[in-house]
């Protein structure tokens, strides 16, 4: 009876441990996902132009976009790992990814402006409160990169 004890006890440690590495590799996958997503859009931003004046017809310039936050589409191209993470892209996905850009306001001195990416997804966990309400995890990505007028191009990444 003893040894049923311990191996009982040992195969709950087991299952618990299995059930927390899990959960830590599911972060980690949305974390690789909301990162190449974040570096997707400032490579798109790179390949703007500074102003207006040197862009295509109907092209955007870095220094025209707008100081507020903006939420952004996620690129199609990411759909397929979005569907592997649980994102089906309905309102009862059980994880939902979205993406914000935000600007600083254009210096006319040093000519560089800070483009600020955030990817933030909502996981829907199978447990419920006390009322019976589903309970959600959020968690976020950021990423920030400075564009200057005569090509400064550089990158930092915060969680």
């Amino acid at each position: 009876m003893m040894a049923s004890l311990i191996l009982t006890v040992g195969f709950v440690g087991v299952i618990e441990a299995v059930t927390v590495s899990a959960t830590a590799m599911d972060l980690a996958r949305r974390q690789t996902l909301a990162t190449q997503i974040m570096e997707h859009e400032f490579e798109k931003l790179r390949l703007l132009p500074w102003d207006v004046a040197v862009a295509a017809p109907n092209e955007l310039a870095i220094n025209d976009l707008t100081t507020s936050s903006t939420a952004i589409t996620i690129d199609s191209q990411f759909d397929a790992a979005r569907l592997a993470l649980g994102d089906n892209k309905s309102a009862t996905a059980p994880v939902r990814f979205s993406l914000a850009r935000t600007l600083t306001a254009s210096n006319p001195v040093t000519n560089i402006r800070e483009v600020n990416f955030t990817v933030t997804w909502v996981v829907k966990s199978s447990r419920r409160t006390d009322a019976g309400t589903q309970v959600s995890f959020t968690s976020s990505r950021s990423n920030s990169a400075w564009f200057g007028k005569y090509g400064l191009s550089l990158s930092y990444r915060q969680s």
